[in-house]
């Protein structure tokens, strides 16, 4: 069975891009969804104060907005329990258009960012293993070459020794020609792991796309999160923890390094889709 595919190779440079514009699509979603609740916000104070069915006190409505004379005399006219009715169908149905009217908005933003994830997760492969990427950063390199053949009757004891020259030195050809040899060796005899000797030599170009891709996956997982939320009115506590948990596991200080990923919010106290607006 073949493991090859036609999938583009990219830089880390290339996925970086990507995954910062799934990051912006991100904070798109969330100002936008953000400007619809305050939408739905201020028609609940409209219709309240225009029924009188929450007021604050004898001159104001729900909001704190000052209630004119005339209002409240239209009101006495109209016993409580029936603007209160009125008030609720009248919110619904507010909500309802406002909901309508932005569902193409928010449609094409989840169409956007299904196929801007998808080719950021087609990297993985190429960055699974931080072997594959020290193998291939050093490829080409005479050094590594010659450490090979320097090497290759090396015992255990001389390739540990040289392994942890390797990570102190932050010697990429060197770790490189050592991986190579411990993996040609039978694995009760290597004196340390071909995958433990790569991860230790903490690769730019594989700890800043690991980054990338986990921004990729938080950002689509928020973004869905987010658009299924104010559809639905209301905000799941499951997934609240499931997005402040992928944040938790985001290496900011590198993205940021690199100028992606904003702070967005962690939790629904922050989050602008916080609220269940279906109750009128």
């Amino acid at each position: 069975m073949s493991f090859l595919t036609n999938t583009p190779f990219l830089s880390v440079a290339q996925i970086g891009e990507k995954s910062s514009a799934l990051d912006a699509l991100h904070t798109r979603v969330l100002k936008a969804i953000e400007r619809l609740n305050k939408d739905v916000q201020t028609r609940k104070i409209e219709i309240s104060r225009r029924w009188g069915t929450k007021s604050g006190h004898a001159t104001t409505d729900g909001g704190q907005h000052p209630i004119s004379p005339a209002d409240m005399a239209s009101w006495s006219a109209i016993p409580l329990q029936d603007r209160e009715r009125f008030a609720t169908n009248e919110t619904l149905a507010s909500i309802r258009i406002i909901k309508q009217t932005a569902e193409p908005e928010l449609n094409k933003y989840l169409k956007d960012a299904g196929p801007m994830h998808e080719a950021l997760m087609s990297q993985r492969p190429y960055y699974s293993s931080p072997v594959q990427v020290l193998n291939r950063v050093s490829l080409g390199d005479p050094k590594r070459t010659t450490f090979l053949h320097q090497l290759q009757f090396a015992g255990p004891a001389e390739l540990g020794h040289l392994a942890q020259v390797a990570v102190a030195t932050h010697d990429v050809p060197l770790a490189a020609a050592v991986v190579s040899l411990l993996d040609r060796m039978p694995t009760k005899e290597r004196p340390v792991g071909p995958v433990e000797v790569a991860a230790a030599m903490k690769l730019e170009e594989f700890v800043k796309v690991q980054q990338y891709l986990k921004l990729g996956d938080a950002r689509l997982q928020g973004i869905i999160i987010a658009v299924r939320t104010w559809k639905q009115g209301k905000s799941n506590p499951i997934n609240t923890l499931s997005m402040a948990l992928r944040e938790r596991d985001l290496e900011k200080d590198i993205l940021k390094a690199d100028g992606g990923e904003d702070d967005a919010p962690l939790n629904e106290d922050d989050a602008p889709f916080k609220g269940e607006w279906n109750d009128a």
